[in-house]
This record gives C-alpha cells, structure tokens and sequence, in this order.
C-alpha cells in the first residue's frame, strides 16, 4: 500500500494480535481490495508442528473471537501457547 494509505487509515494500531485483520477492515472502508500478483514467502513452523487442521481451526476461532469483540490481548496467549 502506499504510505499516503498507511497514513490516512492511522497505520498499525499497537494490537497484540490480529494486526492484519484490523488493517484490512480499516483498508476496506476507503477502498475495495486489490490482487496483486506476487509471490510471498513465509514459514511452515507453525502449520508443521500444529497440524494443518489444527492450526486452520485455531486461527478462523481466534478471528472469530477478535470479530465478535474479544480483545487481542486476550487473545495472543491462545495463539503463542499453541506454538
């Protein structure tokens, strides 16, 4: 995103968790989403050692959760204990 962008939805919020979420509703207020195609890189750790089900359940609870109001903060020891 542009840093202009960045600067008008307030950038990061200081969230424990689900920093990506609240950016994201905050993106799609001002504008609809775009696809880029590019390529991302990221680590299999956590999918490894938690099971692909397991950790596909654990992250669409704890969205759920941050959704319906939980506070992230409450939420991060859910996610770093799962590690």
């Amino acid at each position: 995103m542009r840093r202009s962008t960045f600067q008008t939805i307030g950038g990061y919020r200081p969230l424990a968790l689900m920093e990506d979420i609240d950016i994201s509703k905050r993106l799609k207020r001002i504008g609809r989403p775009l696809c880029v195609e590019k390529t991302v890189r990221t680590s299999a750790r956590r999918w490894q050692a938690g099971g692909v089900a397991q950790t596909v359940v654990l992250m669409w609870v704890l969205r759920f959760m941050f959704y319906i109001g939980v506070p992230a903060n409450h939420l991060v020891g859910w996610y770093v204990n799962r590690r």
